[in-house]
Parts: structure tokens; sequence; C-alpha cells
């Protein structure tokens, strides 16, 4: 098995890398003609938090995890790898491949509700007070993260802060209609949810969402689109360096901030290595589903309610048996594909990509601009971290949406062509 590893694995893992590659170029292409279906942004994601990673572990063939120290047997495991290159190929296959029917259904106008927009800012000023109330006026001069490192409501936060981002975001998909003053003022509050969290993967999603939205929405697009796709990744890489310097006092952390925060290959390797060699990882069959699906239920209510099953994952990454009914107070960062692998083996993988296939659809001939950020919001939420910690907002703010968008329907219709340089028009909605 190591022989086939070390000499059958490097180059089905290249031909994987060659095959994306192709198909991130691809992407890129589209972006910069024009084409802005959602497919391209989310490759791009993928790309970098699923391929990016098998090129790592193909260069630094010696690297160790410290912490998820039972992740490195299966990152060695010639099966669960090969398992993970299919899984890879697959869906990028098939991102790709629904892309094309998708762009023909592109909208040659969008939807713009007022009212949603003032919501948003509203909503961005809400959840920086109630940050403040929750963890006290001292995060603002406590230093980067203070909130995460002393506040005893952390997930709240967590929560509270992505309120905050999504009604940002909505703000920024109706940029057209909103005056300087008033970004400048909501942008300096998202800066402050960034210092007060301290989390790089919060940072992250912010600058590639503002992105994606203000490309779906066909603000920005064209070369100037894959301008602010290399500046973002140009920035992103040296903060991850700068975040080792100022606060691990290291540089050498680099690689593995890359490989436990972003990279998604190695928790999925994992679980397949667990299934082959008949390890559990969650109690009961179906615990990160019943979670996502009761969350509301108050464990008060529902003693014995399963945990996230991010939970589960972090504690059989570290060699711990779990206490039953006792939450993990960190975690390490997982997909719904994981989610859905545990409960549901294979058939979870393919479930999983079908129902991206839908959201991209859903995305591509939604009109409205507050539906269709939202859902951008929970895709990429969905294939980059584990959906557990952001259901509270996700559903929060869904339904808040859906009520002032149904109370207050104050629309105008834009009709723009395929680049945000041209003149636009703009109609009364009936």
């Amino acid at each position: 098995m190591d022989v086939l590893f070390i000499f059958v694995y490097p180059l089905l893992a290249l031909c994987t890398v060659i095959q994306c590659s192709a198909y991130c170029a691809q992407s890129l292409k589209h972006l910069k003609n024009g084409n802005l279906c959602i497919q391209y942004f989310i490759y791009l994601l993928f790309f970098l938090f699923y391929v990016v990673p098998i090129v790592s572990q193909t260069i630094f063939v010696g690297y160790e995890y410290e912490v998820f120290w039972r992740a490195n047997d299966a990152m060695m495991d010639f099966v669960s790898n090969i398992e993970y290159l299919a899984f890879v190929s697959i869906f990028s296959y098939f991102i790709m491949k629904s892309s094309k029917k998708d762009a023909k259904m592109q909208n040659s106008s969008i939807e713009i509700n007022h009212s949603i927009t003032r919501f948003g800012s509203l909503a961005v000023v809400f959840s920086f007070v109630l940050t403040i109330a929750l963890s006290g006026i001292e995060v603002l001069i406590g230093g980067y993260g203070y909130a995460y490192i002393n506040s005893e409501v952390v997930n709240l936060n967590e929560s509270v802060v992505g309120i905050g981002i999504i009604g940002y975001l909505i703000v920024l998909g109706n940029l057209r209609f909103v005056s300087r003053t008033k970004i400048i003022f909501l942008t300096t509050i998202v800066f402050c949810f960034f210092w007060i969290v301290g989390k790089r993967y919060i940072i992250a999603e912010t600058m590639i969402m503002i992105i994606c939205v203000l490309g779906t929405t066909k603000y920005i697009s064209g070369k100037k689109m894959v301008q602010y796709l290399v500046v973002a990744g140009a920035i992103l890489l040296p903060l991850c360096f700068l975040y080792g310097l100022l606060f691990k006092e290291n540089v050498t952390s680099f690689l593995d901030y890359f490989n436990v925060d972003f990279s998604r290959q190695y928790t999925l390797v994992y679980q397949f290595y667990c299934d082959r060699i008949g390890r559990d990882i969650s109690i009961n069959p179906y615990d990160g589903i019943a979670y996502l699906l009761t969350f509301f239920i108050p464990r008060i209510l529902w003693f014995e309610k399963p945990y996230p099953f991010v939970n589960y994952l972090t504690l059989s990454l570290v060699g711990q048996d779990y206490v039953e009914f006792e939450s993990a107070g960190w975690a390490t960062t997982c997909s719904i594909f994981s989610d859905l692998y545990d409960s549901l083996s294979i058939l979870g993988l393919v479930l999983g990509i079908m129902m991206f296939l839908k959201m991209f659809k859903r995305i591509n001939k939604e009109k409205r601009t507050h539906y269709k950020i939202l859902w951008i919001y929970v895709t990429i939420k969905l294939l980059t971290v584990q959906i557990s910690s952001t259901v509270l907002q996700i559903t929060s703010m869904l339904i808040l949406v859906f009520l002032v968008d149904k109370l207050f329907r104050n629309y105008v219709r834009i009709d723009i062509p395929n680049t945000g340089n041209y003149p636009m028009r703009v109609e009364k909605s009936r």
C-alpha cells in the first residue's frame, strides 16, 4: 500500500490537478468576458479549498498534523486519498457542466427593493450594538479577537456578527442606490467585526463574498472582476503570513494555517479512512444531520440532542473519546459534505452535489438581489465551513428578509448589460 501511495498516487493527483486547473482557467476566462454565472465564482473557491491542498500535500509530502495527529495515517492511506481525488474530479466536472446550461439563464435585469436595503443597514448597526452589549465595551480596546478569547457567548457573538455581514452584503448588492457616506460607515463597522471576533476565515470569506456579490449584481465585471480576484488573493496570503508573525511569533506556521484553516481535504480523507477501518466518529448514526434539523430545539427540552458533527470530528482527530452530551470548546473546520458523508456515506456526497447544482440554478435565475445574495451566502458557507456554526444567522436572516420583502414591496428594476461599464436603465417594477 505504501508503494502505491509513493508511486501511483502522485500520478493520479497530477491528473486531477491538471483537470481542475483547466477548469479554473476556464472560470477566470468566463469572468473576464463578463459571463458572471455563479458556478465560475464557486469553482474558484472550490479550487482553493479542495484542489490546492492536493498540491500542498504532494509538495510537502512529509508534512504532519500536530494537533489533529490522527489525520496523519489517513493522509498516507492510498485508498482514502484516491476516494478524495475521485470526489474532487466528479464535483468539478458537474460544476462546470452545469455552468454551460445555467449561463444561458442569466438575467438581463435585476430587481432591487429599497426597503431591504434599509433593513440591511439596520442589521449591520443592530449587530454591532448587540455584539458590544454581549461582550462589553472593552472589546473595542481589548485587542484583536478579544470577544473570541474572553467572551462566554462566543458562538452567539459569531451568529450576531454573521447577521451583520449578511446585512452588509445586501447593501452592497444595491450599491447603485447607497450613498458613499453610508458605505464608508457600514464598512467601518464590518472592520470592527473583524477586530472584535478575530477569526481569519471571517475576513477571508467576507472579502470573497463582497467580490462575488458585486460581480453577480453586475456592478463590476470583465477585466476589473479578475483584477479584484487577484488583489483579494494577494491580500489574503500575506494576511495569513502576518497573522503567524504577530500572534504566533513565527513564520513556519503558514503551512499549518493553510492546511488546517483553508483545506477541506484532510477532514474528508480522514472520514474516508475511518469508514474503511471501521472507526466511528459520531456517537450515533445521523447525529450531524439530526443536529442541523433540530438546532432550534433548546437543549433543556431535549438533553440528549446531538451536538454538531464538527465537535465529534474534532475530538476523533485528536484521539480523544467523546464525553457524551459534552460539547467541544473548539473545533476544526469542515464543509456540509462532512455532515452528509457521516450520516449517509457515499449517498450523502451524491446528494450534496445535487443540492449544490440546484442552488446554482436558483441563484442564476433569481432576479431579486436580496434573495440572490442570501443564497450566495448559504452556498459559500455550505462549501467552506461547518453549517452548524452559521445555521442560526442564516435562518434568522431568511425569515426577516422574507417578512420585510412581503410587507414593504418598494421595488425598482435595473436593466444592465453584461458589463458594469455601460449606462443602466432603471424602471419601477410592478
